[in-house]
C-alpha cells in the first residue's frame, strides 16, 4: 500500500511564494511590460504601481526562498526551530489585521504546520 506523504511546512510556503509571484505577474503586467521595454536600470523612477509590482515580486521571492530553506531543514533534520512557525504567526497576525482582504491569511497554514513540526521534532528527541 503506498503512504501518502504529510506536506510540510516549507512545501506551503513554496506554494504560497509562487502563487504570490505569480499573482504579482498578473496583476503588474503592464507596469513590468513598460519596465522591460524602457530599460530595467532604475526603472521605478518613483512611479507607484512600479514600486508596488517591485516589492510584491521581491516578496513572493522571499517566501519561495524561505520555503525552500525550510524544507531543506526539515529534510535533513526532520523538525524547524520553533522560532520559524512563531515568526510566521506573528507576520500572519499583522499582516492579516492590517489587510484582512490579502493572502496573509495562507501564512497561518507553513505557520501552524511548522510548529506541529517542531513539536513532533522535539518528542523525537526525548
Amino acid at each position: 500500500m503506498m503512504r501518502m506523504q504529510r506536506l510540510g511546512a516549507g512545501e506551503v510556503l513554496t506554494a504560497v511564494g509562487v502563487f504570490h509571484t505569480a499573482a504579482g505577474l498578473a496583476k503588474y503586467r503592464h507596469a513590468l511590460r513598460e519596465m522591460a521595454y524602457e530599460g530595467l536600470v532604475d526603472a521605478v523612477k518613483g512611479d507607484h504601481e512600479r514600486g508596488e509590482a517591485i516589492w510584491f515580486l521581491m516578496c513572493g521571492a522571499s517566501v519561495f526562498l524561505t520555503g525552500r530553506l525550510a524544507r531543506w531543514t526539515e529534510m535533513r533534520t526532520g523538525t524547524l526551530p520553533a522560532s520559524t512557525g512563531w515568526m510566521l504567526f506573528g507576520i500572519g497576525v499583522v499582516g492579516s489585521a492590517l489587510l484582512p482582504r490579502s493572502g496573509f491569511w495562507s501564512i497561518f497554514v507553513p505557520a501552524i504546520l511548522s510548529l506541529g513540526v517542531t513539536r513532533r521534532g522535539r518528542g523525537d528527541r526525548r
